[in-house]
């Protein structure tokens, strides 16, 4: 939770990968879990994901935190039903309070400087330090990737990791970098028409094996001769279309290849169906599945492409300079691969904080104030009101605390000091205080003045989550597992098949 240097955890795939991260969604879905409970928080951490790609781990941390409390409350003698009750009327009323938090509504989708001030708390929750260089970055790409009508999807945002440099060597490029080198001798092309196959550069073959029988010499020959004929004139019609820069998704054939840098054409290959797919929306082609001449309509255009070189990997670059492009490509340099992996993740929750703000575009403060602004309101509720189900709602609001808890542990804090100073505030009607990240200086800080802020979407998503996942969890009575059941060998030709071997031996 939060900017928390120290906390990272060292995780070794099923294949001997290992990963250096602090972000729960991550670590979950590497995780090979067989407990059905935690496979089910699991399964809730990565649904929050998928829908806005932040607050996994709130969402973690909240779930577990309620079927604790829910324990406590199971172990006086409180029904399960009660329990369940009170957690679902707290959420209600949670949810239900959380726009009167809002601390600020972003203006205009299309301004740099507010949008990296909102999405400056979502980017250094995983890289603390640089969250004001990654946050303007970030922001410009996305204003840069904003359609016309105002639609944003992160899917249009490439991001392109390359080793050397550092965090700050990072740039935004209108247009596409691919980690490969050409495979013709032509290394650039300026105002190039490009044709896109998904196909080998080179003639179909077919997948039945065939025959052919040959009278003689000439035969032969000449077979060889047609062949290489026609696929002369295949690539000689591709460049007669205009085309300067051929993009293909398979092999390339020598042959082929050698008509290509007769005729002056640049070939690139990718090995990914994904990437010529991004690389057909950002030029504005249509991938061609055979190696024919590319139909009217059918090619792209971008201002250049040519082969670089940065630190010592080789990369194309298709660059649009300035024009209208619907995919944008973060550069990001980084000496380590762990710290690469800590940029993608963070550019990541800051391409998907946007996305969450694109829907609705208020913000609440961060730092643990929303919490701890519902917790007192919630306290204040269960007090007064009648029934069982004060309880659960008593211990929701207990559980709202564990955030704010988890950020002081994690900066460093004292945590008993710090909780009680952040609650004298939320009681004195200070909704905006926070907890400070960083050392030196009081616990607590303004949220909405030091700009840490985060998104209402995001944060009422995290409470229907993670209260559902609880209230399921505690209607379960058993836990029933579909496997073969036991009993006596099935008995075979050896006498003694109701032994085991080392008793025979």
């Amino acid at each position: 939770m939060g900017p928390c240097p120290g906390r990272n955890k060292l995780v070794i795939t099923h294949l001997g990968k290992a990963l250096c991260t602090a972000h729960a969604g991550t670590i979950l879905r590497e995780l090979e879990l067989e407990n059905p409970v935690a496979r089910m928080l699991g399964a809730a951490s990565q649904a929050q994901e998928e829908e806005t790609g932040d607050g996994a781990n709130a969402v973690v941390l909240l779930a577990g935190a309620l079927l604790d409390n829910a324990e406590k409350l199971l172990r006086a003698g409180l029904p399960v039903a009660a329990v369940r009750d009170g957690y679902d009327t707290a959420c209600k009323e949670a949810v239900r309070l959380l726009p009167g938090l809002a601390c600020h509504a972003l203006a205009d989708l299309r301004d740099p400087d507010g949008v990296a001030w909102a999405l400056r708390a979502a980017v250094g929750s995983k890289l603390f330090g640089y969250q004001d260089f990654l946050a303007g970055l970030v922001a410009r790409c996305c204003v840069a990737a904003l359609s016309p009508e105002g639609a944003f999807e992160p899917d249009n945002v490439r991001l392109c990791k390359v080793p050397g440099g550092g965090v700050t060597d990072s740039c935004l490029l209108e247009g596409m970098i691919f980690c490969t080198e050409a495979e013709s001798r032509a290394h650039q092309a300026h105002e190039a028409r490009i044709a896109v196959y998904c196909c080998p550069f080179a003639l179909a073959r077919g997948e039945a094996k065939g025959t052919v029988l040959f009278q003689g010499a000439a035969e032969m020959r000449a077979y060889g001769d047609a062949e290489e004929e026609l696929l002369g004139q295949r690539v000689r019609a591709i460049a007669e279309e205009g085309a300067g820069v051929v993009v293909v998704g398979g092999r390339v054939d020598p042959l082929a290849l050698q008509y290509a840098d007769q005729l002056g054409l640049m070939v690139v290959r990718l090995g990914s169906r994904l990437e010529l797919q991004r690389l057909c929306r950002a030029v504005g082609a249509v991938p061609l599945a055979t190696l024919v001449p590319p139909p009217p309509g059918a090619m792209g255009h971008c201002q250049r492409v040519y082969l670089s070189e940065i630190g010592s990997t080789a990369v194309v670059v298709f660059h649009q300079d300035g024009g209208a492009c619907p995919v944008a490509t973060i550069l990001l340099r980084g000496a380590t691969d762990e710290l690469l992996c800590s940029l993608e993740e963070a550019v990541t929750d800051g391409l998907n904080t946007y996305k969450a703000l694109v829907g609705d575009r208020r913000l609440l403060p961060g730092a643990g104030a929303a919490e701890m602004a519902l917790a007192v309101r919630l306290a204040t509720l269960g007090t007064y009101l009648p029934g069982l189900e004060q309880y659960g709602i008593l211990e929701f609001a207990q559980t709202l605390k564990t955030l704010p808890a988890a950020l002081a542990e994690n900066a460093g804090l004292p945590v008993n000091e710090t909780m009680a100073a952040l609650e004298a505030l939320h009681q004195l009607g200070t909704a905006t205080a926070g907890v400070r990240p960083g050392e030196g200086g009081a616990p607590t800080m303004d949220a909405a003045r030091e700009g840490v802020l985060d998104s209402l979407l995001v944060k009422e998503r995290v409470l229907r989550l993670a209260a559902h996942t609880a209230t399921t969890l505690l209607g379960v009575s058993h836990i029933l597992v579909a496997k073969k059941s036991g009993g006596p060998k099935v008995r075979g030709e050896n006498p003694n098949w109701d032994l085991e071997p080392d008793a025979l031996e």
